[in-house]
């Protein structure tokens, strides 16, 4: 009784941070010498090549576990990192098998190159893909029983495969993990309901898609990793609700897309629909996807340029919603007069120039004016999403040649 009291008293709730050091530490004493960096933000390691490693099963399994399941759940994950790290030099027969599709966000390659930036590497860190749509990609995993290690640098060298088949094996593999497994949401809208991980890699099987009872032909959302949503091209409400269904999985899972897709033949190609309000929709739930993608962009330039001593202000992408247009956004972003700074493309720019003893002059204008009349005062920088390095400033002269809204 008094030592369960003592345990209730002085025990404290174990953190992510928490764990995650609890995990690095036990990997260490299992024999695990690769580098191992720990994202907060993501909660997942950084490991070998480059690969990462995902802690949210792992950390929900150990706190579920009772206490004398803890050590052998983590043990468990544990091995999986192991298991991860022993894969180069494997023959490809070995892990044929485990191979799948994910698809991904652009954003993540984004957060690869800086990462490697940060930690000092010397080449660029090339991440292989396949291009799938404006804002997504399709990369390659290896599949265990408790995670996903995603290859960023692709199959490798000694397996003798190209991304190409590599990827083809990959989508074999799903097929045949691959059953009926469409839940309803609403008549005419349906909702993957594999929860293995895979569900958006669907998409590569149309097949599947297909034999949804929808009206017409399947179109379809991969808001978020987790989330895919299918209904017919000639379901108007199906069509509305999907989209209003992305934003709530935009909040609470990782981007992938903003688009409706459908197929042509066996190829994924975009949809768009006639309704302008299903349009202006989805124009704000891309707005919400990329100041999310800009914010952690941001947070990853401005640690990398402390750290490399280089001396840029990194502007924020910033969304506003217009009140007599029926909630839809306006995206905006802000330059200073002498303030050398790395732009996200937004749909107006803020341009300031400080006024000494007084009130800065402010004039805010259209991005594609200003691209189109003083485009060379822009650089493109490398990433996703786009930034631009400024050069100098408009002149006066150069300043009332545009419009002000």
């Amino acid at each position: 009784m008094l030592q369960s009291l003592l345990d209730k008293i002085f025990s404290r709730p174990l953190t992510q941070e928490g764990f995650a050091k609890k995990f690095i530490e036990s990997a260490r004493k299992a024999g695990y010498s690769e580098a191992m960096d720990f994202q907060a933000s993501e909660f997942r390691i950084r490991h070998n090549n480059g690969s990462y490693f995902n802690l949210h099963n792992a950390f929900r399994d150990y706190q579920n576990g009772d206490k004398t399941q803890k050590a052998a759940i983590l043990n468990g994950y544990v091995s999986t990192l192991l298991e991860s790290g022993q894969r180069t030099g494997t023959v490809f027969e070995n892990v044929k098998a485990q191979l799948r599709p994910v698809i991904r966000n652009l954003a993540m390659l984004e957060e690869v190159r800086l990462e490697h930036a940060r930690n000092g590497g010397d080449k660029p860190h090339d991440v292989v893909y396949q291009s799938l749509g404006r804002d997504c990609v399709i990369m390659l995993a290896v599949d265990s029983p408790e995670s996903t290690a995603t290859l960023t640098r692709g199959p490798e060298a000694q397996w003798g495969v190209t991304m190409d088949e590599a990827v083809a094996i990959s989508i074999e593999n799903l097929r045949d993990a691959t059953h009926e497994a469409f839940g309803e949401i609403i008549p005419g809208l349906y909702a993957a309901q594999w929860a293995d991980g895979y569900d958006t890699s669907r998409v590569l099987l149309p097949d599947v898609l297909q034999r949804a009872p929808v009206k017409g032909r399947p179109v379809f959302m991969i808001p978020s990793r987790d989330v895919l949503m299918v209904t017919g091209d000639k379901d108007e409400q199906g069509i509305r609700q999907m989209v209003e269904l992305s934003f709530k999985a935009l909040e609470r899972g990782r981007a992938v897309s903003t688009d409706i897709y459908t197929y042509d033949g066996r190829d994924i190609v975009p949809f768009h629909p006639d309704d302008e309000g299903v349009n202006n929709r989805l124009a704000t739930l891309e707005h919400l996807l990329l100041q999310g993608s800009y914010s952690n962009q941001k947070e990853l330039l401005d640690k990398v340029n402390l750290e490399t001593s280089v001396d840029v202000f990194v502007a924020s992408y910033l969304l506003y919603e217009l009140s007599d247009q029926n909630g839809k956004t306006v995206s905006m972003s802000a330059w200073t007069k002498g303030v050398p700074t790395l732009l996200p493309k937004s749909d107006r720019i803020v341009l300031v120039e400080p006024v000494e003893g007084g009130e800065p002059t402010v004039k805010t204008v259209l991005w594609s004016e200003f691209e189109s009349e003083l485009g060379d005062l822009l650089t493109t920088e490398t990433g996703y999403p786009p930034r631009y390095r400024t050069l100098g400033f408009p002149s006066a002269e150069q300043l009332n040649r545009l419009t002000a809204l």
